[in-house]
């Protein structure tokens, strides 16, 4: 993008992706952080593996673009969300998908 300046590619890049998307990603990040806080107390030698793991920092980039996708949606429907509530979507995203992906209760 050479010749365009700072404030054009910003220009160009608030067309694609609005404003929204971005607050969006911001909450999906929040969701996920949630289960890296929760290992805080955690000795290193005692973290789980799969946080070395390609594997696992794809499927973390793909929950947190999940949280952008889905406000994306919205927008693109009509619907105008504050950036709290964008940023709550986002979030719900990845928080959702957990929960539908969790093992099930035995009865």
């Amino acid at each position: 993008m050479e010749g365009i300046s700072r404030p054009q590619r910003k220009e160009i890049l608030a067309m694609f992706i609005p404003a929204e998307v971005w607050f969006g990603l911001v909450g999906g990040v929040c969701a996920e952080l949630l289960g890296l806080w929760k290992m805080r107390h955690v000795a290193p030698a005692e973290l789980p593996s799969y946080l070395g793991s390609l594997f696992y920092w794809a499927m973390t980039l793909a929950m947190i673009a999940v949280g952008g996708v889905l406000v994306f949606v919205y927008v693109k429907s009509g619907i105008t969300l504050s950036p709290l509530v964008a940023v709550n979507v986002g979030a719900s995203a990845p928080l959702i998908i957990g929960g539908l992906t969790a093992e099930p209760l035995k009865v």
